[in-house]
């Protein structure tokens, strides 16, 4: 008993003790279009992304869901974010959006209304949430879909987030998400230069700022620069990416190198006393269940 006492002790001390609260990240889960499906394989993704909201609903612990853009493939029609909106009705745990580069197709401001009409809450596409000691930025990487002026207003936004945060003692830990990918090897899309230029930078001089959560890729990558984590998690049902590997890796990916394309998943982080523990939750191949495949911890200020 005293040795089993002592373990969960040091267990606590660690910050690996039991959780109450975690927070729940998915991305992508858009219907593959058929032009698509001339270049990349189609594996069942529409089930895919049904038994990845199931597992969501089931996350007990739960607080907060974020998508982090594509909800959908085309966002201007109502039909199709009906998968999603049965999700939303199920789902216990508010859902918090970033806004995908398909969430604006075909016509930006019919697609907005569908979007308003999801989130209504949400009345800017940049905004921020605190949960618990955890403070998350969502930041719109749609630059083309922005005018200057709007640009502008997000950047300036940002930067005092990032400054307002780091005088609150009450946060221990900054989390930023937007939905293109700064780092991927993905031979599909490339890294987003204007992401690294513009919300990076200032993530990586903000000293409470410990992990970055992207999409827009459709895979599991897990990269670090400067003892920072970028995760990029756009395996919520779209068509599965490539990626380049070996000598032609942009980025090296801590995850693998040998796995192309990787899985569909969804990431659930578990908010602890000293850490937060994110879980990567990889669909099985025969789409049976969910495994832990990969986890990542962050220390807490």
């Amino acid at each position: 008993m005293k040795i089993f006492s002592a373990l969960l002790l040091c267990l606590v001390a660690a910050g690996y003790a039991q959780t109450d609260s975690s927070i729940i990240f998915v991305s992508d889960t858009q219907q593959p279009l058929w032009i698509e499906t001339l270049r990349l394989k189609y594996t069942d993704n529409e089930k895919a992304t049904r038994l990845i909201y199931t597992a969501i609903e089931k996350e007990s612990t739960a607080v907060a869901v974020f998508h982090l853009g594509d909800v959908t493939s085309i966002g201007m029609f109502d039909s199709y974010w009906h998968a999603f909106d049965d999700f939303q009705k199920s789902e216990k745990a508010p859902i918090y959006p970033v806004i995908g580069n398909h969430d604006y197709f075909i016509f930006s401001a019919q697609a907005l209304e569908q979007f308003h009409k999801r989130f209504p809450k949400i009345s800017a596409t940049w905004y921020s949430i605190v949960i618990k000691n955890i403070a998350l930025i969502a930041l719109n990487s749609n630059f083309s879909k922005l005018t200057e002026e709007e640009q502008a207003g997000q950047q300036s936004w940002y930067q005092e987030q990032l400054g307002r945060f780091d005088n609150d003692s009450t946060i221990r830990s900054v989390v930023v998400l937007c939905h293109h990918s700064p780092y991927t090897n993905s031979t599909i899309v490339s890294p987003n230069e204007e992401v690294q230029k513009e919300f990076v930078s200032p993530f990586m001089a903000d000293k409470k700022c410990k992990i970055f959560i992207s999409g827009h890729a459709h895979t599991y990558e897990h990269f670090q620069k400067d003892g920072k984590d970028f995760l990029v998690i756009g395996g919520g049902g779209g068509l599965l990416h490539p990626l380049m590997q070996d000598k032609e890796e942009r980025f090296n990916d801590f995850f693998s190198n040998s796995m192309s394309p990787r899985f569909f998943h969804y990431v659930a982080c578990e908010i602890h006393p000293a850490s937060l523990q994110f879980y990567i939750k990889k669909l099985q191949n025969d789409f049976s269940g969910f495994d832990s495949v990969d986890s990542v911890s962050v220390p807490l200020q």
